[in-house]
């Protein structure tokens, strides 16, 4: 059974509002990234958001007063660069979940994306529903094979 262009419509209108819902659940996932990580030596914490911004910086117990000012700043960086390559490893995860959305509708080349080609074959489709629904329509009741 051929589907009519009206299904066709529907169905991607159907997929449509799926990928939609999806892509605002992941970029309310995004905006509320974050993570804390210890540096290696255990005397200081950082926390950094979804853009790899510093938005909490804790230093644990009292090791940063002994350290020299060179050891400490090297903690600092160490957390740093932990928490935001965490950060970042989430952010590919959730972009890798929602990789294939569109992926019918536009290939890896933006050039390759040709509107005219698609309007052309929807309305070639709809061309052919139309052709195949007006011999019913002409029909008084007898079958046409």
């Amino acid at each position: 059974m051929t589907e009519t262009f009206e299904q066709h419509i529907q169905q991607a209108l159907s997929e449509f509002t799926q990928h939609r819902e999806t892509l605002a659940r992941v970029r309310g996932e995004m905006a509320s990234l974050s993570a804390t990580v210890r540096s290696k030596d255990r005397a200081v914490e950082v926390t950094v958001g979804a853009q790899g911004e510093v938005t909490a910086l804790r230093f644990l117990g009292n090791k940063h007063q002994t350290m020299s000012g060179q050891k400490l700043a090297a903690s600092v960086l160490d957390a740093l660069m932990q928490a935001r390559q965490e950060v970042l490893s989430r952010a590919t995860a959730l972009f890798g979940s929602v990789s294939g959305i569109g992926s019918g509708i536009v290939g890896a080349d933006p050039e390759e994306f040709d509107l005219d080609r698609l309007l052309d074959a929807a309305g070639a489709t709809a061309r052919q529903d139309a052709d195949k629904a007006a011999p019913a329509a002409r029909r008084s009741g007898g079958s046409h094979g």
